[in-house]
């Protein structure tokens, strides 16, 4: 990946555009198909955000994955985006036909040579141990939240029986731990959940954290390496869980998350800020 200098004389990598990728000749082609599908949904996401169509951006930003297949039998080339059972079951038909409609327009104009859209849910990764995770998971020998994500995948981050997606869900939550044990009373402390499913008004959704602090609920997501320009749209989001009763909504960057110093001091802002919301 190519560098460029910034004034304090440090060096950061430089993002490649959808473009870089899909032309470079040393890219396979499977890293060429994510590129191009990855640059269909959020070709999309950004035409709908421009039209005000904000339900069906959220639908997209509820996408598990984005797939570019090949139909040998219809002589097409497909993009399947993928999504958790749950979201999949509520994706009614008009909702479908609309995301078609703007799949057509941004294929043609993109000309990747993409014809077609499709909606599935995601398929879940199993082993000839299945037999055994699956009834490890019904006696109740298994992380308590949220689970049926992961079903019948061993999670490959779990701590206190509670499920993780990545590495810097499961560094928050242990840095929120330990302020719910060592920086805060007893009678005074936080409680912290993971990854809860929940119905707000129109959406079901998957918050990264909420916290609960002093009365008050609160909102942690935490935007991951590939975050980028979203910020009108995670506004909106914000909005609304605010609307249906969090006290407070914030994001942690992932380089704060990276960082131990500016992770407690960032968790430490956001409770203050959480206890003083009206």
């Amino acid at each position: 990946m190519a560098e460029q200098p910034i004034r304090s004389g440090a060096w950061v990598p430089a993002v490649r555009t959808y473009d870089e990728i899909i032309n470079d000749s040393q890219a396979s082609e499977e890293e060429r198909r994510r590129a191009k599908a990855d640059s269909l949904l959020g070709h999309m996401a950004a035409l709908l955000f421009q039209r005000g169509e904000l339900p069906h951006v959220e639908l997209l930003r509820q996408v598990r994955s984005a797939e570019i297949e090949d139909d040998y039998e219809n002589r097409s080339t497909d993009l399947w985006l993928e999504f958790d059972p749950g979201d999949y079951a509520s994706l009614a038909e008009d909702a479908q036909e609309a995301l078609r409609q703007v799949f057509g327009r941004v294929s043609a104009r993109l000309d990747y040579g993409v014809d077609w859209i499709g909606f599935r849910e995601t398929m879940p990764r199993v082993g000839p141990d299945w037999r055994e995770r699956l009834e490890a998971m019904m006696s109740g020998d298994r992380p308590t939240n949220q689970a049926r994500r992961m079903m019948p995948e061993k999670p490959k981050f779990v701590e206190d029986r509670l499920a993780f997606t990545n590495a810097g869900e499961l560094r928050v939550y242990r840095a929120l731990k330990r302020i719910q044990e060592s920086e805060l009373p007893a009678e005074e402390t936080i409680s912290i959940f993971p990854l809860p499913y929940g119905r707000i008004s129109g959406h079901t959704w998957e918050p990264d954290l909420v916290v609960t602090y002093r009365g008050r609920a609160g909102v942690l997501e935490i935007d991951g390496p590939h975050h980028r320009v979203r910020r009108a749209v995670d506004t909106s989001r914000d909005h609304l869980l605010r609307d249906a009763g969090f006290a407070f909504v914030d994001r942690l960057p992932v380089e704060v998350v990276d960082n131990p110093k500016e992770l407690l001091a960032s968790l430490m802002r956001f409770l203050r800020r959480l206890r003083e919301s009206s």
